[in-house]
């Protein structure tokens, strides 16, 4: 599959199955307001889940958290050198509106971070 900038349903993480694996024995980093769970996959390539609870504000303020992270996992996917599951939450909400630069920069460092994690 070709890593182009899109977010097609072959890098989503939609079965319900897949996801309960991931939270039940993944690892868990902290992103500020953005919690994170991931394992190591067996599929060829990476693949996402976002999730907002509805604790996190308003409607029009969760699709927006869930743009900004779609965004961002978008653009900086193509950073990671292995497979993994991994699933982005949001509980409750975060103290400052987030902003497309904040929510970037802390994907960055985290696929940074697998990186670096997967060489060792």
């Amino acid at each position: 599959m070709s890593m182009r900038r899109t977010f097609p349903k072959a890098v989503r993480l939609h079965h319900s199955r897949t996801i309960r694996e991931v939270f039940e024995k993944g690892v868990y980093l902290s992103l500020g307001p953005i919690g994170v769970k991931y394992k190591m996959a067996e599929a060829e390539s990476s693949r996402f889940a976002v999730s907002v609870k509805k604790k996190a504000g308003s409607a029009t303020c969760r699709n927006r958290i869930k743009r900004l992270l779609r965004e961002a996992i978008r653009q900086e996917r193509s950073l990671l050198n292995y497979a993994y599951d991994i699933c982005f939450f949001v509980a409750s909400p975060p103290k400052h509106p987030l902003d497309s630069s904040y929510v970037l920069r802390q994907v960055r460092r985290f696929f940074n971070n697998l990186n670096k994690e997967s060489s060792e």
